[in-house]
């Protein structure tokens, strides 16, 4: 049985786990909500960009732009999979290695070639235990996410679909909902899925609804120079979206790990205290027979 000196040297190593947790949840707690502003104030912008992109691909005439072009091969696919490069936050980045795992093992039953841009030294070590290969590794980035590493990673993306052959490219990242609720979410970037029309004409044409405008130089001119800050954007959005899905999870991670603490402590003291009543009992015993021997 554990004597006092070993129960008390348990709690105060877990007093001190505790103190660590709870700090971590303050950290994470004061990150968490610059991460949201950020994220919050993004989507308005992004949402009102893909509407202008999906009305100018309507109005485009002759042939599409090689971004939305839509051939559907899926013989090559390029996979972005966003992950946090610390741990310490609950089953974050393992709900992003299982469904990029089952993503990954799936287009190879298919016979289907995937190479993988990884974000993150938990992603990466992940898939690297298994087996997987990297085309592009971006590490050590989380508190420097910015619209410039937004912007080269989306370069990279493009290059990969207009250049090198991949007849797909996907974003798999954690769609941050509130500071309670995250999600994995596996999209497809490239190509832009081509928009639904509000009607069409009498010959089965689509037609585009709202207000039209004149553009200078030209339609597909200004939907040449939208379309990669589009792109950008969609990854910026991914990559916010992530940072402020982790702090989210640690603070959650780290506000369970305090409670548990808490509770381990109050066990342990009721057990310090039992082998402490029981030591002080046998003391008496000892005592009252060495009176009665003495008396004896």
């Amino acid at each position: 049985m554990p004597s006092l000196r070993d129960y008390r040297r348990r709690i105060r190593s877990v007093k001190n786990t505790q103190q660590i947790t709870r700090a971590m949840k303050l950290v994470a707690a004061s990150k968490v909500r610059r991460a949201q502003e950020r994220i919050e104030g993004l989507r308005p912008y992004s949402g009102k960009m893909e509407e202008l992109v999906n009305s100018l691909a309507l109005r485009a005439e002759g042939t599409p732009h090689p971004l939305l072009n839509d051939d559907l091969k899926d013989d090559k696919i390029l996979l972005l999979v966003v992950t946090s490069d610390k741990g310490l936050c609950g089953g974050y980045n393992a709900a992003i290695g299982r469904l990029a795992l089952q993503f990954l093992r799936r287009r190879e039953e298919q016979g289907k070639r995937t190479e993988v841009i990884i974000v993150g030294r938990k992603g990466r070590a992940f898939l690297a235990r298994r087996g997987y290969a990297f085309k592009r590794e971006f590490t050590e980035v989380y508190g420097k996410i910015d619209y410039r590493l937004a912007r080269e990673i989306a370069l990279l993306l493009m290059k990969g679909f207009l250049e090198e052959g991949f007849d797909e490219v996907h974003i798999l990242t954690t769609e941050f909902f509130s500071i309670l609720r995250q999600a994995p979410r596996l999209s497809r970037l490239l190509p832009l899925a081509p928009p639904v029309p509000d009607a069409v004409d009498p010959h089965g044409e689509p037609v585009a609804g709202g207000v039209d405008y004149i553009y200078e130089p030209s339609v597909m001119g200004v939907l040449s120079d939208i379309l990669p800050r589009h792109i950008t954007v969609q990854v910026y959005r991914a990559l916010l979206d992530a940072e402020a899905s982790e702090f989210g999870a640690r603070m959650r991670a780290m506000d369970s790990a305090t409670s548990n603490a808490a509770e381990m402590i109050r066990a342990l003291t009721l057990r310090m205290n039992r082998v402490r009543q029981a030591s002080i009992t046998k003391e008496i015993l000892e005592v009252v027979s060495g009176a009665d021997a003495l008396k004896g």
